[in-house]
């Protein structure tokens, strides 16, 4: 039986998620209480505890608030692994400070954190660069799933051109069953030079009727070698 959602579960799901990582109680409950309202919270205090979060969430988290002076593993030292780990890419990270130490902002920024927040908190501050971060990388991920589903429809077209072109040269050449072992290579082929000839930026439907001449010339030379070898395994 379907249970529909309830408005609170649909709310939790739709909500962005920030992982404050903090070893100050005081600061983490500050942070929260600005942030809370609009996103879904979670909270740890050391670096060790944050990294196991992020492997059992991944890209689930799309934000990280990091001090950088806690116990057991700084904040330097999560950035490093989140860099090894491949999160960076797609989990912005906002360190938490209030010493403005310049070697120190300059690794965080070399690892790969996006930007910097200072104790006293501005509340008007946090929950702008948080919108800020997490808009920005929403955008990228939104381009990035365009850009992978163009490649996906693309590739889908080319493959089923192939298709096509494989189907219609062993039609016509099907007194030969030599050419069916090469046929897929030869069609690939086949479609590439042909691509060369057309606008690349165009479906495979608009191609077509540039297509047609020089796939009946290329055809008809398929014709002529297939005959060619019937002949001599006859």
């Amino acid at each position: 039986m379907h249970v529909p959602m309830r408005t609170a579960d649909i709310c939790v799901y739709i909500m962005k998620k920030i992982l404050i990582v903090d070893d100050s109680e005081m600061n983490r409950s500050m942070l929260k209480e600005m942030l809370e309202k609009e996103y879904l919270v979670f909270e740890t205090e050391n670096g060790k505890d944050a990294v196991a979060m992020l492997s059992k969430y991944d890209t689930e988290i799309d934000l990280v608030l990091l001090d950088i002076v806690m116990p057991e593993m700084d904040g330097i030292e999560v950035l490093k692994i989140m860099k090894k780990n491949g999160w960076l890419s797609d989990i912005p990270v906002i360190m938490i400070s209030s010493e403005m130490d310049p070697a120190v902002i300059h690794e965080a920024y070399e690892l790969g954190a996006m930007d910097f927040i200072t104790r006293p908190f501005d509340i008007y501050v946090v929950q702008r660069r948080c919108r800020n971060m997490i808009g920005l990388y929403s955008k990228q991920k939104n381009l990035a799933g365009m850009v992978a589903d163009q490649y996906y429809e693309r590739e889908k077209d080319s493959r089923l051109m192939i298709d096509i072109l494989a189907h219609i040269v062993e039609f016509r050449n099907n007194e030969c069953g030599l050419h069916v072992v090469y046929v897929q290579s030869y069609t690939e082929i086949l479609l590439r030079e042909l691509m060369k000839i057309t606008n690349k930026s165009v479906g495979i439907a608009s191609a077509v009727p540039a297509l047609v001449v020089p796939a009946r010339d290329i055809i008809r030379h398929f014709d002529k070698a297939a005959a060619a070898a019937a002949a001599i395994l006859t």
